[in-house]
């Protein structure tokens, strides 16, 4: 038998199992998961990311292009806000304005419905979340060269009324080159808690910083975000800017040597799958001629 007809019965075979497979998953409902999350952003619009796969035996796909509803229920009513479209991640995010009316039940709380009504042979899916509204006011201060976060934060009574905070901590981080660095805690009591800035913190080159104040993950509250701009940063006339860290423009010697070691690999095993597709191409060929 020729190595031509062995390479044509294998692709045969594989096609067949594609088809067979396809036409089994057509035959069969697929079950769907929907992620929901929400964060009330700093100018106190509310953000809410969605997360829509599908399972089938290969596990979770994203589902691409897909309709999901945002609605605020309470108390057996339920009003649509809007509907956002998944992208190719299976990911989508939906903006509530300031002064957007929610739902709430007589305890204050507000829920977000994501709904999902299915596509096809996937099924339907819904998530959603719940939380107590919160007033975040932030204030960056320096005295006597003491720089200071001063937290005011407060919820909403049942009649309306505001009800200063309790015992509640907020995370603080500064923008770092790739992601947000947390530098410490701040605990607020009684409505009100201090901050004091460290002051080793590396700038930009006129010591600017980007500063966050994060509730996050809090069961009553959802997660909640002020943000501030400050020079109080380490990078100012006569300090030099540490040049290999993950706030300056040089990344660290580790992470560039693992980069290149990884891409050393990966385009390795492609070079090595070329070769070895060469020598079957050309022992294929000697198989024919004999």
């Amino acid at each position: 038998m020729s190595y031509k007809s062995i390479l044509s019965r294998r692709s045969l075979i594989i096609v067949l199992c594609s088809v067979m497979a396809s036409l089994q998953l057509a035959a069969q409902n697929i079950n769907s998961t929907l992620e929901l999350k929400e964060l009330k952003a700093s100018d106190d619009s509310r953000i809410f990311g969605i997360k829509l796969t599908g399972e089938n035996e290969s596990g979770a796909i994203p589902v691409f292009q897909a309709k999901v509803d945002f609605f605020t229920t309470a108390d057996g009513k339920s009003e649509l806000l809007g509907s956002a479209s998944t992208d190719r991640d299976g990911s989508a995010t939906f903006k509530v304005e300031k002064g957007t009316r929610l739902l709430k039940d007589k305890e204050g709380i507000s829920m977000v419905t994501a709904s999902f009504q299915g596509l096809g042979k996937l099924n339907s899916a819904e998530a959603n979340v719940k939380f107590k509204e919160i007033n975040l006011q932030i204030n960056l201060s320096e005295k006597d060269s003491l720089n200071t976060i001063q937290l005011q934060a407060s919820t909403v009574g049942p009649n309306g009324e505001s009800v200063p905070l309790k015992e509640t901590t907020f995370n603080i981080y500064v923008q770092g080159l790739f992601s947000k660095l947390k530098i410490g805690e701040c605990f607020v009591d009684a409505g009100a808690g201090t901050f004091e800035f460290p002051k080793n913190i590396p700038g930009d080159s006129n010591g600017n910083l980007k500063i966050f104040v994060r509730l996050e993950e809090n069961e009553i509250y959802g997660e909640v975000e002020k943000t501030g701009n400050a020079k109080w940063g380490n990078h100012r006339s006569g300090f030099v800017e540490p040049s290999r860290s993950l706030w300056s423009s040089g990344a660290p010697i580790w992470m560039i040597t693992t980069l290149i070691i990884l891409l050393t690999g990966v385009w390795s095993h492609y070079l090595y799958a070329i070769v070895q597709l060469i020598k079957i191409r050309k022992e294929g060929k000697k198989i024919d001629q004999e």
